[in-house]
């Protein structure tokens, strides 16, 4: 009787004291709890046409528990994953019921596993894959996602959280083998999809870009190239090309030096391209006006060192519009010291120079600007003609906006807004900062003499039929790896701004180390003329005089 009550009472605790409890055991031993993935914003240029959106793929797993003969399953699957057995294996070896053996494979992969008949041990899950329509069109600007989505580089780094969304869940029953029974799903928590971020970037006037870059890398045999392209009221980024460039569909398996975005996170010294800030900085500190004259002997000796133009030549006396038409770097040189370090270094700082400029861009670094107590000569007079300074190619462009905005800096950006799923904007971006580099004055000078430099002086390449153009050439040594520089390796660019009277577009072109003809002039001054023609006629930016005909497509 005894053995029977305790029988009883064990009976009952189980199903009165406990039984809920079990009860609820049991039912979370039956069923599964499923990750409902959302699916990643896009990725639009300006006018909505899709840069990145996403595909199904198809990924597929294992379930161990099926497997009775490893060995022959790891050899049957391996040489069609392209894995090695023992890697299947190990991955047989990290779970009971499911084993990821391969994730976002191409139909041809998925048919052949199926052939194979491999029946419970094997599974296909649906997943979206991120997907980039043109290839390596703006490719660094764009950036890349990792094999679960989650942004890497680029824009897709940047707003990951934004393009994410948010997950749900869903309950579903499995059975003995630990395999889910799709067709007992319920969704629990809805899945929040994530937004799609509309840039600045312009698809048409990025294939633009582009184009130019990569003839022009064939012309020179450059070792890299840069071509930017900004919305000078706004700083809207229009286009971002560079060169060597990565296809951001493959990107996790591009080398890791081809993701860098050097237009951000990389400095340069920017050569004679500096000495337009160096003349803002004269007439807005008053300290020099447009008809002060500074004799130019072809060299300047300051101290221990011997400073030269550039093309050796001699230009007499000059006035700072000279000094920017001929490229004189003994002028300039000049210019500096008038102003003095504390002075020069005010308005170098106030353009944005040595500080990040907040660009929505990953990795953008600072730029190198000394402090003044270490312009000490010949410092502070190299640096009026761009060497001994280093700047990001972004901030080069952002501080020449500032001198077609009225003196005013913005801020650059590469989204103009964020779009939720059904296509209402939900954020806007502003590139408006509201601080001021130099009077609208001074800056409207200076464009005036960067005109002049195009129309008479080493820009002449860039000129553009139609339109008055606002350039400034460069032409750098680079910095030898034992101290000074080395006399075989330069850095040509060109930096200009179209219409001249009323800036639309700043444009950046930077050819590293080219062969043969290496100064700005030559090779950097043609392709700004190539991009900035093209892009105005795309634009619709009406022509100060009439054309002859329309730039070639």
């Amino acid at each position: 009787m005894g053995a029977l009550a305790a029988l009883l009472f064990r009976l009952t605790q189980l199903q009165v004291v406990r039984g809920g409890r079990l009860a609820g055991i049991a039912q979370r031993q039956q069923l599964a709890t499923i990750v409902l993935e959302p699916h990643r914003g896009r990725l639009l240029d300006r006018r909505g046409r899709p840069l990145a959106i996403n595909v199904e793929a198809t990924s597929i797993y294992a379930v161990p528990s099926a497997i009775e003969d490893r060995a022959r399953f790891s050899a049957q699957v391996a040489p069609i994953l392209g894995l090695e057995e023992d890697d299947v294996l190990a991955r047989l070896a990290r779970g009971r019921y499911f084993a990821w053996l391969a994730r976002k494979v191409p139909a041809g992969v998925v048919a052949r596993i199926k052939a194979l008949r491999l029946g419970d041990q094997i599974g296909f899950r649906s997943e979206d894959q991120r997907a980039y329509p043109n290839g390596v069109l703006a490719a660094h600007l764009l950036g890349f996602v990792g094999i679960d989505n989650q942004g890497l580089a680029g824009v897709e780094l940047t707003y990951d959280s934004t393009l994410l969304g948010r997950a749900g869940e869903a309950i579903a029953a499995h059975d003995g083998m630990g395999r889910v029974l799709v067709e007992t799903q319920r969704t629990a928590v809805d899945p929040v999809d994530g937004s799609d971020l509309l840039l600045t970037i312009d698809q048409v006037i990025q294939h633009i870009t582009e184009r130019e870059l990569d003839a022009a890398m064939v012309r020179t045999h450059a070792r890299t190239g840069m071509v930017a392209v900004m919305d000078v009221p706004t700083g809207e980024i229009l286009a971002l090309a560079l060169r060597p460039v990565f296809d951001p569909n493959t990107g996790t398996r591009a080398r890791p030096d081809l993701w860098m975005n050097r237009a951000v996170s990389e400095v340069y010294e920017p050569g004679s391209t500096f000495k337009v800030f160096l003349a803002a900085a004269a007439l807005d500190s008053r300290l020099v006006d447009t008809e002060q004259k500074f004799f130019d002997p072809g060299f300047l000796k300051v101290g221990d060192r011997v400073i030269r133009n550039a093309n050796g030549k001699k230009h007499g006396w000059v006035a700072l519009g000279g000094i920017l038409r001929y490229s004189s770097n003994v002028g300039a040189a000049q210019v500096a010291m008038r102003l003095g370090r504390s002075v020069f270094y005010r308005y170098t700082t106030a353009f944005g120079f040595g500080t990040p400029s907040r660009v929505d861009l990953p990795g953008e670094v600072a730029g190198l600007v000394r402090s003044p107590a270490e312009w000490v000569s010949p410092r502070l007079q190299t640096i009026a003609f761009g060497q001994g300074i280093s700047v990001t190619p972004l901030q080069l462009l952002t501080a020449a906006s500032a001198l077609g905005n009225n003196g005013l800096l913005v801020r650059p950006h590469a989204v103009r807004g964020v779009r939720d799923r059904q296509g209402r904007t939900t954020s806007v971006t502003s590139g408006q900062t509201g601080r001021r580099a130099v009077s609208a004055e001074s800056a409207r000078a200076v464009l005036r003499m960067m005109t002049t430099a195009v129309e008479e002086g080493t820009g002449a390449l860039a000129r553009i039929e139609g339109y008055p153009v606002a350039g400034k050439t460069g032409t750098s040594q680079k910095p030898a790896p034992g101290g000074g520089y080395d006399s075989q390796r330069f850095v040509a660019s060109f930096l200009g701004l179209v219409p001249a009277d009323r800036p639309a577009l700043a444009i950046l072109v930077i050819l590293d180390e080219p062969l043969g003809a290496y100064y700005g002039s030559a090779v950097a001054a043609p392709v700004f003329r190539e991009v900035a023609a093209q892009t105005l006629w795309h634009l619709r930016v009406p022509p100060r005089t009439q054309l002859s005909e329309p730039p070639p497509r």
